[in-house]
């Protein structure tokens, strides 16, 4: 069972990082995203960078209806910040294409992407500071119910998951990865208390919001020290700031495989208060 746990993840991995970033509509021609997102200060801005496999020419079409240039010369690397406060666009998030010319005129289209707007939330009223003060307890105080699977039995236990660090995806609603610290503790059992620090990798997948396998590093501080493996789904959005998941995790001691226990949890995730890259 425990062979067959670990190569599951394995390939779920392998399934989910090798599975490529491509997304122009002409095989002659591919389109990488390296980075997306909306800048929020004065004016809201479109931050875009990203490479092509030859020297093209490129522009931009939001909402299929906005058109800018990009690179008018011939070029591999292409970068844009577009201020986008003036367009009227009333969508919850923007929708864009990137379609590039080559020196043969061939021309290329990518698919649609999709980005958020930042969730700016104004404490000035009394009920943007409910909202806020809910959203920072949602975060760093409601833990997550969960259900641990141990040698000594079956225990209730709750979990407390803070994203520290996120990095920004192109075409996701979603970052692409995070970095997070947990805590956890389980009910009547004599090893309760463990911290981790987690890498999850999140890829949007239909009919649901997302999958995300991950991995841990583990620690009771007192004998316990071992790996964290598992995976969420992302089932449906609360409120369009968290998303309901549930998580399997299998936990591992390789020196000690009779404390190995594996846990089932419900939670929300948010990565509002994540620092971005």
């Amino acid at each position: 069972m425990k062979k067959f746990t670990i190569i599951f993840f394995v390939l779920v991995f392998q399934l989910l990082f090798f599975s490529g970033n491509l997304f122009s509509q002409n095989n002659s021609i591919q389109i990488f995203i390296i980075d997306s997102y909306i800048s929020s200060g004065k004016s809201l801005k479109l931050n875009l960078s990203f490479y092509t496999s030859e020297p093209t020419t490129s522009k931009i079409l939001i909402s299929n209806e906005f058109e800018y240039e990009i690179s008018e010369k011939l070029t591999s690397q292409h970068k844009a910040i577009i201020d986008i406060s003036n367009l009227g666009i009333k969508d919850t998030v923007l929708t864009f294409k990137i379609i590039v010319k080559n020196s043969n005129n061939v021309i290329a289209e990518s698919q649609n992407f999709k980005v958020d707007y930042p969730k700016i939330i104004l404490v000035d009223k009394e009920s943007n500071f409910l909202l806020f003060g809910m959203l920072f307890a949602s975060v760093f105080i409601i833990p997550t119910p969960s259900y641990a699977f141990t040698e000594d039995g079956n225990h209730f236990s709750i979990t407390k998951e803070v994203p520290l660090i996120s990095f920004r995806s192109g075409s996701m609603n979603f970052p692409i990865s995070y970095f997070a610290l947990e805590y956890t503790h389980i009910y009547n059992t004599d090893r309760s208390n463990f911290l981790r620090v987690g890498y999850k990798y999140i890829k949007e997948i239909p009919v649901v919001k997302f999958i995300s396998p991950g991995l841990d590093l583990v620690t009771n501080f007192d004998g316990f020290n071992g790996i964290g493996v598992g995976v969420s789904l992302g089932l449906f959005n609360v409120i369009d700031t968290f998303t309901l998941y549930a998580r399997y995790r299998y936990n591992f001691q390789p020196s000690h495989s009779e404390r190995n226990f594996s846990e089932i949890s419900l939670g929300l995730y948010t990565n509002f208060f994540s620092m971005h890259f």
